[in-house]
């Protein structure tokens, strides 16, 4: 079973290491920090184990924002990503959800449909050649 919690600041190392093993490198390492001190970041486990993490914001048009939606690879394809999503969904404090994911990230855009997100833009020239896509969900 997969259960979400809000980080603590002890958990930055785990969490720092599965991200580097998305991205190769540590350099993430304060920005999820502050997310944790801010308390805008869950982790998930299972069977005792940190699985992966969520980081969100309300600084996107004072809307929730999924910024960050990690998972190690060796625990895909368990529903991580998607218990993460409704955990932040369950606990948004606006009455709308964004997230996004590049063009090419082909399973962060099915998970977001899959959980009922719509196509809502794209942001063209954040990384090259690969457009942003931003996502939607009305929560209430």
């Amino acid at each position: 079973m997969i259960f979400v919690t809000k980080a603590t600041i002890s958990d930055l190392p785990m969490l720092t290491k599965i991200d580097s093993k998305i991205i190769g490198n540590e350099s993430r390492k304060s920005k999820i920090e502050k997310y944790i001190k801010h308390e805008q970041c869950y982790v998930a486990s299972h069977n005792g184990t940190f699985v992966g993490f969520a980081c969100c914001d309300t600084t996107f048009f004072e809307c929730c924002f999924i910024q960050l939606v990690i998972v190690d690879p060796e625990f895909r394809r368990l529903g991580i990503a998607k218990t993460l999503l409704s955990y932040i969904e369950e606990q948004c404090p606006t009455p709308k959800l964004f997230t996004s994911t590049n063009k090419s990230n082909t399973i962060m855009q099915q998970l977001c449909l899959s959980q009922g997100f719509v196509k809502s833009g794209v942001i063209e020239n954040l990384d090259e050649g690969d457009p942003e896509w931003v996502y939607f969900k009305q929560i209430r």
